[in-house]
This record gives C-alpha cells, structure tokens and sequence, in this order.
C-alpha cells in the first residue's frame, strides 16, 4: 500500500502517460497468473501469445513469472520505470531499468521475502546487473513476438482512455478522476489518500508527492503496479478501457470478414450469421463502435447496424461515459452466449 499526504502537496500534478514497458509486464503477467486459462477479453490474445514465443524461442526469465505470482500481479518497484507524460519509449525505459543499482535490487527483494529469498529469485538477487541485463535483452523481443501484431490498436486504445479521463480531470477534478478508475483501489484518510494493493509490502509513505501519474494499462487486469522517483514523481497503473481490441484473430491490412457463411458446428454463428455472432462476443467487456469494428474487422457502418439490431432485441444495451457511447451485453445478451457459444465460459459482464 502506498500512502499520499495530501495536506502538504494535494495530488500534486496529475498527469496521464503510456508505458509500453508497465503494458509489456501487465501482457506477462496475464501469461504468467493465468496458466492457459486467460479470461476474456484477453483468451485469444493468450493462445496466440504462447505460440508465436514458442515460435520465436522466447522465454521469459524465471525469476519474472515467480515475481507476478508471488503476490498477484503485483511487482516490486525497481522493475518499474516511472514513465514520462511527455515520452512513452521503451530503449530508454530499458536503459533505465539495466541502470538500477544492485543494492536497491536486494533491499526490495528483502522486503518482499522476509522469510527468505525463494530459489526462482535467487539468481536475480545473487547478480542484479547481468539478469537485468538479460531482461532488458528479452523484454523487445517478447514484445514483438506477442504483442507486435496488436502495437497498433493498443496505442490507440491508451490515448483514447488518457483523452476520457484528461476530460474527466478538466472538468470534474482530480477526486473524481481517480474514483472513475478500474482496478485501482484507493480510500481517504483524513489527509492521507491510500492506494490499497500497490507498492512493496507493508506500508510505502511518500513524503512529496510532486507529479501523479496514471498509466492506462490494457493488459491491466490483476496489475496494480506503483513506483515513486527520487523526485517525488509516483506513477500507478489502472485498467484502461477498451480491452476488447484483442479479440478475435488479428487479420492482415485491408482484409475483411464478410460473415456470410458461419463456421462449421458454430451454433451462435449459425443462429446469428458471423458478422454479428462476433460483435456478440466482442461485447462481454464494455466498447465502442470503432473498437469494436477495428478488433473484428468489419467496417463501422456494419458494426453499427448489427448493434442498432441487437439494442433493439434487448440483448445489448448503450450508455454514455465521457464523450464515448460504450456498447455491453444486457443479461440476456450473457444468458445466449453463456448457452449458445460451446467455447468458452461467460460471466456477467463488469458494470
């Protein structure tokens, strides 16, 4: 947990910034914590992670998976560079990381496992500089392997969120801001504003909070992920919104499905045709329009015309957040999927 006097400094300067660095850690988090078994939005997106790095011969250090299980995604702070609202680029983010003194390393390490330090770990702990090194060296190549396919569309969906949310802090502040985050648990004390699941173990007080930084994170789910620099500069993770991108098979430039012929033995196709059977699955998490047609490759007008359908049979319903109009499944939109569609198993979705 980390704590943010409030009285001495307020929030500070809130800002928004991306990470591809925190987004490539939140991607091996969900490989790491789900073990074959992603949930949704992110179930074929992790089929098709684990066979192209098998593909690539890339494996992910170890030490880095047992650290997102030891404590349920979360990660110690060293491994987090405090992005820069104004800059979102890897190779310096890696420098930075390679440049963490061996000594920091250890001390945090300690703190996470006090009652010793487990042997997936040790290698880290026992030569910081060469297995970060090392990680520095997998972490591009991880990132081309599984997530270069979607670079594109989980770009757009980070500016997209950072623009809601810069508009919510324009014209509602800065408390209303961090009340309308997802996957972020925070409380008020007093003057202390207290993030609940982040940071090192036990209590983290942040003496000078001089910029606070949101990070939209896709792959934010179970990564509540929490850094402070020496200059005050505390930065933490939220899940971002429009996940959805990754559903679906990812399909060359210019190529689309026309959802004519349903596949074989697909009963949710067959009853409803392909286009829409699609737009029906891609609507388990919150979405709009446009993410929704860039994720399946069907041209907005006809993602459109199928939600104008499915609104109307009472099996999708809209709402306004923002400046965004944001299409989910209704329950009995999630009763026909949960019955129709023999692949996978569906909750309710998140309101």
């Amino acid at each position: 947990m980390i704590e943010i006097p409030l009285r001495r400094s307020g929030y500070g300067t809130v800002r928004l910034a991306e990470s591809r660095l925190w987004e490539t850690y939140g991607s091996i988090g969900l490989l790491s914590t789900g073990r074959g078994l992603a949930p949704w939005p992110y179930a074929r997106w992790d089929r098709a992670a684990r066979r192209s790095l098998t593909r690539a011969d890339v494996t992910v250090p170890g030490w880095l998976v047992h650290l997102h299980r030891a404590r349920g995604g979360v990660l110690p702070s060293f491994l987090l560079v405090v992005p820069c609202p104004t800059r979102g680029d890897l190779a310096a983010d890696l420098a930075a990381l390679a440049a963490v003194p061996a000594a920091r390393v250890r001390e945090e390490l300690e703190q996470w496992f006090p009652q010793g330090i487990p042997a997936e770990v040790r290698p880290l702990y026992a030569d910081p500089p060469t297995r970060l090194a090392e990680l520095c060296d997998v972490l591009p190549r991880y990132r081309r392997a599984a997530l270069a396919p979607y670079e594109a569309s989980l770009r757009v969906a980070a500016e997209e969120d950072i623009l809601l949310r810069a508009r919510i802090l324009a014209t509602q502040g800065p408390e209303r801001l961090l009340g309308s985050l997802r996957g972020l648990r925070l409380s008020r004390h007093g003057d202390v504003l207290r993030l609940h699941g982040a940071g090192t173990p036990g209590r983290t007080a942040v003496a000078d909070v001089s910029r606070l930084v949101l990070v939209p994170l896709v792959f934010g789910r179970g990564a509540p992920y929490a850094a402070t620099a020496p200059d005050g500069t505390t930065a933490v993770a939220y899940r971002a919104e429009g996940a959805a991108v990754l559903l679906g098979e990812t399909r060359p430039p210019g190529r689309r499905d026309t959802g004519a012929e349903p596949g074989p033995g697909d009963r949710l196709e067959i009853l409803l045709g392909r286009s829409r059977a699609g737009v029906v699955r891609g609507l388990v998490a919150p979405t709009t329009t446009s993410d929704l047609a860039a994720a399946l490759g069907l041209a907005p007008s006809t993602v459109s015309e199928h939600l104008a359908a499915l609104v109307a049979a009472g099996v999708v319903r809209r709402r306004r957040e923002g400046v965004r109009v944001l299409y989910e499944l209704d329950g009995p939109g999630v009763a026909l999927l949960r019955h129709m569609d023999d692949r996978r198993r569906v909750n309710a979705p998140d309101t």
